[in-house]
């Protein structure tokens, strides 16, 4: 009974485990059918305004900014499964990015969710950058 009682606990774990994309993961964007097309899409969420998102052109790049200093980010948040998750990280992580869990607002600000998102370190931002305080969008 005690292997029963362990899985289910990894599986409740498991699911738990949501991600907020906000560029090419997004439904549309170029990777989102490799990572995330069957998995579970929870909805259009928002970040709270203390993030950059950078337009590489090819991809964005999301910036952790002290509180209420920056931009909110307009993305998606699915519950993919752990292998699927994995991937992702492998992915980010190998490109440079680090893991953030924060609080993300729906559409009527009336419901949150907890998720992680991907930022790059803030130590790569320019010195002198004047940040618009506003909502952002990453066209896909």
């Amino acid at each position: 009974m005690l292997e029963v009682s362990y899985l289910t606990m990894v599986m409740e774990k498991e699911m738990k485990r949501k991600l907020f994309v906000y560029g090419t993961l997004k439904c549309g964007g170029r990777l989102h059918d490799f990572y995330l097309k069957d998995q579970e899409f929870l909805g259009t969420f928002y970040t709270e305004p203390h993030y950059f998102l950078y337009d590489n052109g090819a991809f964005p790049i999301a910036f952790r900014l002290p509180k209420g200093t920056g931009q909110s980010i307009k993305g998606e948040i699915y519950r993919p499964h752990k292998s699927n998750f994995d991937m992702v990280a492998t992915m980010e992580e190998g490109a440079g990015y680090n893991q953030y869990k924060d609080i993300f607002l729906s559409e009527t600000e009336k419901n949150h969710n907890n998720a992680i998102i991907f930022v790059y370190p803030s130590t790569y931002l320019p010195k002198n950058l004047k940040v618009k305080q506003d909502f952002v969008s990453w066209a896909v």
